[in-house]
């Protein structure tokens, strides 16, 4: 079962300037670490509003599957949730339609099981096993 939301993921060409220009939104926000996740050859950032997180995904390569979005101006890319059991809440998204596209660990999560997922209406899910 989904236990809380927890951020939404946006493709951006520049964390520094996305974070710059989320700054004037909300001065206060919360900046976490800069993540490298290699696998999938981007760099990820969140920033925090008050209990809420912006994931900044930039493409650190051409070959990134995610740089093609970009240049199409696909900024929103997912929303990201956190699970208890991933594999038993994957295996009932699934029975309802939805799609998996890949399952992961990341460092972005202290390597923690993550998985991708296509809903219905064709929209990104990641779910994040806590």
């Amino acid at each position: 079962m989904i236990t809380f939301f927890h951020h939404i993921g946006c493709l951006v060409h520049n964390i520094d300037d996305a974070i710059a220009d989320y700054k004037i939104l909300h001065p206060h926000g919360i900046l976490s670490e800069l993540y490298k996740i290699e696998d999938q050859l981007v760099n990820v950032q969140f920033f925090e509003i008050n209990g809420t997180y912006i994931e900044f995904v930039q493409p650190l390569s051409e070959q990134s599957s995610l740089y093609k979005l970009l240049k199409k101006n696909a900024g929103f890319h997912h929303i990201g949730v956190f699970t208890d059991n991933i594999d038993m809440e994957i295996d009932r998204l699934e029975k309802e339609g939805y799609r998996k596209i890949n399952k992961f660990r990341s460092s972005a999560f202290d390597n923690h099981y993550c998985c991708f997922l296509y809903n219905l209406e064709m929209h990104l899910i990641e779910l994040i096993e806590k």
